[in-house]
């Protein structure tokens, strides 16, 4: 097949819709699939990352109004000159503008939940959604969603695809766990590490539990989280973990959190990082918010706590932590329920999306 993506995120840089983007294009050069991108320049040097991908792709730069623009007649250019069996877009900003003349009958618009909750963006989401043969949602969550917050939209066809591409499954050694707790995400309010510092401070204060929590990731909520680690004099459990490897820090931890929460216009739609932590035999524990309870299975690879409830999220810590039986069943399970997101079986779910 002969694939174009068009997207405004993708890697090197890090994040959800990089991480799917990244792997549709990656995944489907691996098969023999001919792939072209046309993205965002990325913020971080990208030749030695596309260099190592058999995709073909051309980043724009410049600032915003140009770079737009540039894009979207490049996009049209392709569609016009080109013939593709399927065209992914990331999200429905990257439709707009795009001319529906040539091959719309083979658009897949996907949709991850944040940009679609601007209630002063309704009609360009609409509009430009509208386009799309085929609608992909991240989640069940996202989809109802959609649904509720555009009644009479006009969808064609529309799938839920849960957006996680696990490289492989690595069974745990536990004498190599150097913190009870981990989050990998970023730093940002709705993710939830200010709740999970509360409850290591109920830990430490009820129980006299001393866990330790290690933090990877950046962003905006960094300097207010080290200021509660201050407050709750955690100085000695909570560690801020920049610049290590993702996979080095899961086969450093016993329990993956991030009991997340609806934050004015932001959401989570799903919950990757949850998914790539079961691979590593990590039990998660995620709360009733946007997409994340289905990023696990709950009492089975995990917990579902109530959203921005600290006691509940207290009381799973503690059961997980404590319990050695039901935290070695739940590690086992997580192996398990990561290997449907193996990426060999992840692209052909998207590849047969339309």
């Amino acid at each position: 097949m002969k694939i174009l993506i068009a997207t405004q995120c993708f890697p090197p840089n890090i994040g959800g819709i990089e991480h799917v983007m990244g792997n549709i294009a990656i995944q489907a050069s691996k098969l023999k699939h001919t792939v072209y991108v046309v993205s965002d320049k990325s913020n971080e040097p990208s030749d030695e990352f596309d260099e190592k991908h058999e995709y073909i792709i051309f980043r724009f730069g410049q600032i915003k109004y140009f770079r737009k623009l540039k894009k979207v007649n490049y996009i049209n250019h392709l569609l016009a000159t080109e013939n593709f069996d399927q065209i992914y877009f990331d999200s429905w900003k990257s439709l707009e503008h795009i001319n529906t003349e040539y091959q719309s009958d083979k658009f897949i618009c996907l949709v991850h939940g944040n940009e679609i909750l601007k209630d002063k963006n309704r009609d360009r989401i609409v509009k430009n959604i509208s386009k799309s043969n085929t609608v992909i949602f991240n989640s069940i969550s996202t989809q109802l969603l959609y649904n509720r917050k555009f009644v009479n939209s006009k969808i064609q066809n529309s799938k839920v695809i849960y957006p996680a591409f696990i490289e492989e499954i690595q069974k745990p050694d536990i004498s190599k766990k150097k913190y009870d707790f981990c989050t990998i995400a970023r730093l940002e309010r709705r993710k939830g590490h200010q709740l999970i510092l509360q409850a290591l401070k109920k830990l430490k204060d009820i129980d006299n539990l001393l866990c330790s929590y290690a933090i990877l990731g950046r962003g905006d909520e960094l300097s207010q989280l080290k200021n509660l680690v201050m407050k709750y004099s955690l100085q000695n459990q909570v560690f801020f973990l920049d610049g290590l490897d993702r996979n080095q820090v899961l086969i450093d931890s016993k329990i993956h959190v991030m009991p997340t929460f609806l934050d004015r216009n932001s959401i989570e739609g799903f919950g990757i990082s949850n998914v790539e932590a079961a691979a590593y035999g990590l039990p998660c524990i995620v709360s009733t918010s946007g997409g994340t309870p289905e990023s696990i299975v709950q009492n089975q690879t995990g917990f579902i706590v109530k959203e921005k409830n600290v006691d509940d999220l207290y009381k799973a810590m503690k059961d997980l932590i404590m319990n050695k039986n039901q935290y070695k069943r739940f590690s086992s399970e997580s192996l398990i329920f990561a290997k449907g997101f193996l990426k060999e079986k992840k692209i052909i779910e998207y590849l047969n999306s339309l």
